[in-house]
C-alpha cells in the first residue's frame, strides 16, 4: 500500500515536469533519459521485492536509456519500451543451463503512468501480481502497441479499460497459474482493439461471457487467437458476416463445450494453418467441414467424444503438418485411416498423434507412405504383429501408461526426436531384453520413452552408448542392480525416468554431477540405499522424486536452489531438519514415513512459494515456528534484493496443504497457521498439542476443506467460529478432551449442506492443477499414501475419492447437551460419529433427512427416547451404532434397517435396557409371537396382528349396528 501511495504521489509532483519535456526541442534532448521517466522507473523498481536474477542491479546513474531492459526514442529521449519479462518462463525453460527462478516479485506500480509515450510492455512470467487484478491504470498507457502481461498470477476482473488501448497490436494477458482466478463477464471492450493481430486470454475465466464469438469476430485484423482453458460456452453461434479473415491460429482447447462439433463458425474460417480443440467434449462424427481448410498445417482434436472414421474430404487438405486425433473413438483398421489421410500430404505430413483411438490392424507398414514423418504414436489401441525394420529412422511411440502420457504432453512439444521402433515394444510384449545391438548407430537418438513395458537391459558395463539422450522414460524396466553405469555419458539429460526400475545399492557419486543440469529425476519406488549428498545446490534440478527407498543420513540441508518438487517421502532419512533449509522456491516437499527427529526449524518460513508440505509419520517434538516480518526480511536477504521491504506489511504463507500427523508435536494450537489463508488441508492428527482451538480459525483459514485433530489433547469447547468454515467437507476432533455443547449452526457448513458431487471435484486438496505446452489443465496426483478415515466402525483408506466423503467425527470427547436439530440440515453428509461423549436427550426426527448418511454412530452416550422410525428411510445407510445409551421403546424395522449386514444384529442396540423388539431378544409388551407367526411391524409402530384384531372387531361392531337399526326399525 506504502508503494502504491508512493507512486501516486510521484506522478503527482512530477506531472509539470512530464508535461514540459513530453516534447523536448532537437536543441535541449542531449541523449539521456528524461528525469521525471527516471524518476518514474525507480519508483517502479521499490515495488519490487525481490529481484533473484538481477534484472533491476542496473538500474542506477543518470541515464536510464541505458538499464536494463529499457528502451528511449533516439528522437524525443521518451522511455518507449520497457521489456522485464522472465526470459525463462517459457517451455525452453526447461532446456536451459540457467537457474530456471528468475521472477521479479512486487507489485506494478502506478509510477508507469508516467510513461505516456511507451510503445512496447512486457511483464510476463513474474510475480507482480499475485491475487490481485490487473491495475487499471495500464488502461491510460495509450501510445502501447506491445502488452504482454500472460503468467503473473493476476486475479480478479479483467479491466475494460484495456479497451482504451486502442493502438494495440499484441495483447497477451495468459493466466497459468491455477491458484489465479482472472475472470470477465463481458468482452465488448475487445471491439475498440481494430488493430489487434495477436490476443491470447488463454485461462481467464469467461464463463459468464455470453456472445463471444461475436466480440471476437469485431477484430479484422486479428491473426492468432488462443482463448484456451477460459471456460467457454458452447462455440456453435453462427455468424452472418465473417471478419476473421486473416485469422491463421486459433486455440480453443479445454473449453467444457460439450457439444456436437458440427457446425461451428470455425469451420468457415478458411484462413486457418492451426486449429486446436482438443479436450472440448465435442461430439458426434468427424464433420465433412474440414475439407474448407485448405490452408490447414496443423490440427488437434484429440481427446473428445468423436466417433466414427475420418471423412473423405480430408483429400483437400494438402498443407498438412501435425494432426492429432488420439482420444477419440475413431474405430477400423490402421490401413483404411492412412488411406483416408490426403495423399497430397503424404510427402509434407510430419507428426502423426493416434493414441488410445480404437483402431486394429496389423499393417503398420502403411504408414511408410509418409516419407517425411518424423513422430508416430499409435499407443493403447488394438495394434498386433511386429513394427516393420523401415521405421527405424521415426520417433514412434507405441506403448506406455496413461502416467507418462501426461508427461508426453508438458515437454518437448517443439524438437525432433527419434527412436528405435525396436524398443518401443507393443504393451502385450513383455519381459523382453535389449541389448547393446539395438542402440547400434542410433547416433540421433534422443528421446527413449520404454516406460511399462518390463524390458530387462543386458548391456556391458563399460559400454559407451552412440547418442546422447535428453529425456529418457525407462519406469517399470529392468535396469539394475546398481545405477547402470553409461548413464554416465548421457550429461544432456532432461527429464529421467527410473522409477521402479530394480535398483539396489547407493546411487554413484557420478550420478549427481552429471544430471547437474536435469529438470527432472525419478528414481522412487526401488532399493536405493546410502546417504544424500549434503549439498545439490549446484544441481539446476526442479523435480526430484526419491520416494519409497531406503535411504538413510540426513536431510542434504543445501538443496537446488531452483527446486520446486521434493519427494522423499517413505525412507530411513533420520537426523534433524536442517535450521539452514535453501531452496527458497520450493512448492511441493514430501517427507512423510521417515525417522526424522527435533524440531520443525524456522527456515521453513522462507519458503514463500510453499503449497504442499508433508511431515506426517515421523519423529518430530515441540511446536511450529512462529512466521513473520522477521522471516519476511530474511528471506529477502537471501534473495539477494536491494529493494526496500514495507515493514508494516503481513507475511502470508501459499501453503494449502499441511500434514504433521504422527508425531510428537505439542504446544497450543500454531500461531503459525494464522499465516496459511490458503490452507485447504491440515492434519495435525496424533500429536500432542493441547489448549483451546482459537476463535480465528475461520478468519485466518477461511478456505479449509479438510480439519483433523484427532487423538491431541485438545479441550475446551468447540468454537462457533468451526461452522463458519464453509468449504468444510471432513471435520475430524475425535480423540481430544472437548467438552461444552456441539454448535447450533451447522447448516453454516455449506459444503456439508449439498449433495452434488461436482461441486466437491474444485476443492479435492489432493489434486493439484499441471499447466501444460498444449495450455490445458490437467489434474495430476500429488500422492501415492492414502489418507486414513475412521468411519463403519473401521479404518478406511480413501485417495482420489476422498473429495466425494464428507465426514464429522467427535467421537471420544466429553461433549454434552442435545444433538443439534440443525444436524439434519447436512444433506451431503456420509459418515457422523458422535460416539463416546456425554450427550443426552432425544435423536433428532431431522436425522432422517441425511439421506447420503452411509454410517451413524451414537453409541457410548445417554441419549434416550424413542429411535425415530425415520431412520429407515435412510437408504444409504450401511453402519449403524446406538448402543449403550438410554433409548427406549421400539426398535424401528423396515425398509434400509432390515439390510444392515452384521455378524451381531442385536450390537447396534444392546446396552439399552428398555429397547425391545427385533433383533435384541426382549419382546415388546403385548407382542406374544409365536415361531410360526412371525410378528410383523408397520412404520406407525403397530403389528401386523392388531391390524387383523382391530379389522375383525370393527366388523363385528359394525353388523351389530346394522341389526339394531334393523330390529328398531321393524319394532
Amino acid at each position: 500500500m506504502f508503494l502504491e501511495t508512493e507512486g501516486v504521489l510521484l506522478i503527482f509532483f512530477l506531472a509539470p515536469t512530464v508535461a514540459s519535456s513530453s516534447v523536448p526541442s532537437a536543441e535541449t534532448f542531449d541523449g539521456s533519459c528524461i528525469a521525471a521517466e527516471r524518476y518514474a522507473l525507480l519508483s517502479f523498481k521499490a515495488g519490487v521485492t525481490s529481484d533473484p536474477s538481477g534484472r533491476l542491479r542496473s538500474w542506477r546513474g543518470q541515464d536510464c536509456c541505458r538499464w536494463y531492459g529499457v528502451r528511449c526514442s533516439t528522437r524525443t529521449g521518451h522511455v518507449v519500451k520497457l521489456d522485464l519479462r522472465n526470459r525463462f518462463f517459457a517451455d525452453d525453460y526447461l532446456f536451459g543451463d540457467e537457474d530456471p527462478v528468475r521472477w521479479l516479485h512486487g507489485q506494478i506500480s502506478s509510477s508507469l503512468l508516467a510513461f505516456q509515450h511507451l510503445k512496447y510492455l512486457d511483464l510476463s512470467g513474474n510475480i507482480l501480481g499475485t491475487n490481485m487484478p490487473i491495475p487499471e491504470f495500464i488502461g491510460s498507457l495509450k501510445s502501447l502497441t506491445y502488452l504482454d502481461l500472460s503468467g503473473m498470477n493476476f486475479s480478479g476482473r479483467v479491466p475494460p479499460q484495456l479497451g482504451n488501448l486502442t493502438k494495440l497490436v499484441h495483447l497477451d494477458i495468459e493466466v497459468d497459474y491455477y491458484g489465479s482466478h482472472a475472470y470477465s463477464s463481458d468482452v465488448s471492450w475487445l471491439g475498440s482493439l481494430h488493430s489487434l493481430e495477436y490476443l491470447d486470454m488463454s485461462g481467464v475465466d469467461l464463463s459468464a461471457v455470453v456472445d463471444w464469438v461475436h466480440a471476437v469476430n469485431t477484430l479484422p485484423n486479428l491473426k492468432v487467437l488462443h482463448l484456451s482453458s477460459c471456460i467457454l460456452n458452447s462455440s456453435t453461434a453462427s455468424l452472418l458476416h465473417h471478419n476473421l479473415t486473416v485469422l491463421e491460429k486459433l486455440d480453443l482447447s479445454g473449453n467444457p463445450f460439450n457439444s456436437p462439433v458440427a457446425p461451428n463458425w470455425y469451420w468457415d474460417v478458411t484462413s486457418l494453418k492451426s486449429l486446436d480443440i482438443s479436450f472440448c467434449g465435442l461430439s458426434g462424427p468427424f464433420p465433412g467441414e474440414l475439407g474448407n481448410l485448405t490452408m490447414l498445417e496443423t490440427l488437434d482434436m484429440r481427446w473428445n467424444n468423436i466417433e466414427g472414421m475420418i471423412p473423405s474430404t480430408l483429400e483437400n487438405l494438402c498443407s498438412l503438418r501435425t494432426v492429432y486425433f488420439g482420444g477419440n473413438n475413431i474405430g477400423g483398421d490402421i490401413t483404411d485411416l492412412i488411406e483416408r489421410l490426403p495423399k497430397c500430404s503424404w510427402n509434407s505430413l510430419q507428426e502423426l498423434y493416434l493414441m488410445e483411438a480404437n483402431i486394429t490392424g496389423t499393417a503398420l507398414k502403411s504408414v511408410l507412405n509418409f516419407t517425411t514423418l518424423s513422430k508416430l504414436d499409435v499407443s493403447n489401441n488394438r495394434l498386433s504383429g511386429s513394427v516393420p525394420l523401415e521405421l527405424m529412422a521415426m520417433y514412434v511411440y507405441i506403448a506406455g501408461g496413461h502416467g507418462e502420457r501426461k508427461k508426453l504432453r508438458s515437454a518437448f512439444t517443439s524438437r525432433t526426436y527419434n527412436i528405435a521402433p525396436g524398443l518401443a515394444y507393443f504393451r502385450q510384449q513383455t519381459a523382453r531384453r535389449t541389448t547393446e545391438e539395438h542402440f547400434a548407430g542410433l547416433v540421433n537418438l534422443k528421446y527413449i520413452v520404454l516406460s511399462n513395458n518390463h524390458l530387462q537391459f543386458l548391456v556391458n558395463s563399460d559400454w559407451e552408448p552412440p547418442f546422447n539422450l535428453e529425456a529418457a522414460y525407462f519406469s517399470s524396466c529392468h535396469m539394475g542392480p546398481q545405477v547402470p553405469n553409461w548413464l554416465r555419458w548421457q550429461k544432456n539429460i532432461i527429464e529421467l525416468h527410473l522409477s521402479d526400475a530394480g535398483l539396489i545399492g547407493r546411487i554413484p557419486d557420478w550420478f549427481w554431477t552429471t544430471f547437474s543440469n536435469a529438470a527432472y529425476l525419478e528414481l522412487s519406488y526401488n532399493q536405493i540405499s546410502g546417504e544424500l549428498p549434503l549439498n545439490l545446490e549446484f544441481m539446476s534440478v526442479r523435480e526430484l522424486r526419491l520416494q519409497s527407498n531406503q535411504l538413510s543420513g540426513s536431510v542434504p540441508p543445501h538443496l537446488p536452489r531452483g527446486i520446486r518438487i521434493l519427494d522423499i517421502s517413505e525412507n530411513s532419512l533420520n537426523g534433524q531438519l536442517p535450521s539452514n533449509f535453501g531452496a527458497p522456491y520450493l512448492y511441493i516437499a514430501l517427507l512423510f514415513s521417515n525417522c526424522i527427529s527435533g524440531i520443525i526449524p524456522e527456515s521453513i518460513c522462507r519458503w514463500p512459494q510453499l503449497q504442499v508440505l508433508d511431515l506426517a509419520n515421523n519423529q518430530l517434538s515441540r511446536g511450529l515456528p512462529d512466521c513473520g516480518n522477521n522471516e519476511l526480511k530474511h528471506w529477502n536477504q537471501s534473495t539477494n534484493n536491494s529493494s526496500r521491504v514495507n515493514s508494516s506489511s503481513s507475511y502470508n504463507m501459499e501453503i494449502r496443504i499441511l500434514l504433521l500427523n504422527n508425531n510428537s508435536l505439542s504446544g497450543g494450537f500454531p500461531l503459525f497457521l494464522k499465516q496459511c489463508k490458503n490452507l485447504r488441508f491440515l492434519d495435525l492428527t496424533l500429536n500432542k498439542f493441547s489448549g483451546k482451538l482459537p476463535s480465528w480459525i475461520s478468519e485466518d483459514m477461511p478456505s479449509l476443506v479438510i480439519l483433523r485433530l484427532r487423538s491431541n489433547n485438545f479441550s475446551g469447547h468447540i468454537p462457533i467460529e468451526t461452522t463458519r468454515l464453509f468449504s468444510l467437507q471432513i471435520l475430524d476432533l475425535a480423540n481430544n478432551t472437548f467438552y461444552g455443547v456441539i454448535p447450533q449452526s451447522l447448516e453454516n457448513l455449506k459444503a456439508l449442506t449439498t449433495t452434488d458431487v461436482a461441486l466437491h471435484d474444485l476443492d479435492n486438496p489432493f489434486e493439484e492443477l499441471y499447466y501444460t505446452a498444449y495450455t490445458y489443465f490437467y489434474y495430476t496426483s500429488l500422492f501415492n499414501d492414502s489418507l486414513s478415515l475412521v468411519t463403519k466402525g473401521q479404518v478406511l483408506d480413501y485417495r482420489e475419492n476422498v473429495i466425494y466423503f464428507m465426514s464429522i467425527d467427535l467421537s471420544c470427547n466429553r461433549l454434552a447437551g442435545q444433538i443439534p436439530e440443525e444436524i439434519g440440515s447436512l444433506l451431503g453428509l456420509i459418515n457422523l460419529n458422535l460416539s463416546s461423549n456425554l450427550l443426552n436427550g432425544n435423536i433428532p426426527y431431522k436425522i432422517g433427512n441425511l439421506q447420503s448418511l452411509e454410517s451413524l454412530d451414537l453409541s457410548n452416550n445417554q441419549l434416550s427416547g424413542e429411535i425415530p422410525w425415520r431412520l429407515s428411510n435412510l437408504t444409504s445407510l450401511s453402519c449403524l451404532n446406538l448402543s449403550y445409551n438410554n433409548l427406549s421403546g421400539r426398535i424401528p424395522s423396515g425398509h434400509q434397517l432390515d439390510t444392515l449386514k452384521t455378524d451381531d444384529p442385536a450390537s447396534m442396540y444392546i446396552g439399552n435396557p428398555d429397547l425391545c423388539g427385533h433383533p435384541l431378544p426382549k419382546v415388546c409388551p403385548g407382542d406374544q409371537p409365536t415361531q410360526d407367526d412371525p410378528v410383523r411391524w408397520h412404520e406407525d409402530g403397530n403389528t401386523q396382528m392388531d391390524f387383523h384384531l382391530g379389522l375383525t372387531v370393527g366388523f363385528l361392531v359394525g353388523l351389530w349396528i346394522i341389526f339394531c337399526g334393523l330390529l328398531f326399525k321393524k319394532t
